[in-house]
């Protein structure tokens, strides 16, 4: 660096290496949503959900319908209160701090229902092998209509207070610019492809859990700078709030488990979800006692990453917390 543009940024990655991939191969699949859920903290249940599909897959099982829709929700609701967090931080670190606390406040109210619904603020335990654990009664689903009820009108105004802002504004607009050409060629995956015009979303193009069930648009931008990225996040709330509501309406009754018996050895699958962040692949191999013989992880941060290098060049030293937030890669999900 000369000064205060940033000429150059070196990553230096795989310091907190877990070694998660090789210890799938010693635990009773069953144990293996558990260490899923480990994986990368803030995105738990969707990597639970991404294994328990592989597995799924290679046992020639599907989740029964009620359980996908279960599971569509925890994904949503895992999506808006990462989103509401990361809305408040990137305007924090622009200074401008009230917008911060309510975001903080938004995501406070979501983790609170989280912990109503499954006993867990980051929806830990809810996914397992063959469905989810817990079935949602009318009353918890109450809860969730209520809670969207209080949220858009809330959300709305934490929006409006955010766009009144011209001293916000320009700091987020022109900053930390991922070019999509550039987006295309590094293969940016989620949230901060779609902000430089990577028209991709799981979801949408392989649907997976109950999502060839509701509609929604994916929102996509092409300026691919920092605004854009918190506007992709601020276009995916509404969604999910929308994508909610149908999975309520249309909650199919039924079970929300099918047992998933021993695998049988030999057999690939890969299973997949669209994180908050982005895409999340598990592909496992099955061995011989109703274990794994092999499982790879790819967390959406780990092509992110070069993105970063790219977008911050040209730009000053106090606006690299905002870019990097509006990255808001995953150390962890990085380094499996």
């Amino acid at each position: 660096m000369a000064g205060e543009p940033v000429l150059y940024l070196q990553l230096r990655m795989f310091y907190v290496h877990k070694g998660a991939e090789k210890l799938f191969e010693d635990l009773p699949v069953g144990h293996g949503v558990r260490l899923a859920e480990s994986v990368s903290g803030d995105s738990s249940f969707a990597h639970a959900t991404a294994f328990c599909h592989a597995v799924e897959r290679a046992a020639g099982v599907e989740a029964p319908p009620r359980a996908r829709a279960l599971r569509t929700i925890c994904l949503e609701l895992e999506r808006i209160y990462n989103h509401l967090g990361d809305m408040g931080a990137i305007c924090n670190d622009v200074a401008f701090a009230t917008a911060n606390m309510h975001g903080m406040r938004l995501k406070e109210r979501a983790l609170r229902l989280n912990e109503l619904l499954t006993g867990s603020r980051l929806l830990r335990g809810m996914a397992c092998l063959g469905g989810v654990r817990y079935d949602f009664e009318a009353a918890h689903l109450d809860e969730v209509a209520q809670w969207l009820r209080w949220l858009k009108p809330e959300f709305e105004a934490f929006v409006e207070l955010i766009r009144e802002s011209s001293g916000t504004r320009d700091r987020l607009e022109t900053t930390g610019v991922l070019k999509p050409e550039v987006a295309r060629d590094l293969g940016v995956v989620g949230l901060a492809g779609r902000a430089s015009g990577q028209d991709r979303d799981l979801r949408r193009d392989f649907p997976h859990a109950f999502y060839d069930q509701v509609r929604f648009t994916v929102p996509v931008f092409t300026e691919g700078d920092v605004q854009r990225r918190l506007a992709v996040r601020r276009e995916e709330i509404y969604q999910s709030m929308g994508i909610l509501e149908q999975v309520i309406g249309k909650l199919p009754e039924g079970p929300v488990r099918t047992v998933v018996g021993e695998l049988p050895p030999g057999r690939t699958a890969l299973g997949y979800v669209e994180g908050w962040r982005g895409e999340i692949f598990y592909w496992v191999r099955t061995a011989p006692g109703n274990r794994l013989a092999r499982c790879k992880i790819k967390d959406p941060s780990l092509q992110n990453w070069p993105a970063l290098t790219e977008a911050i060049l040209g730009n000053i030293i106090p606006d690299f917390p905002a870019v990097n937030k509006s990255f808001n890669l995953s150390y962890s999900g990085t380094d499996r």
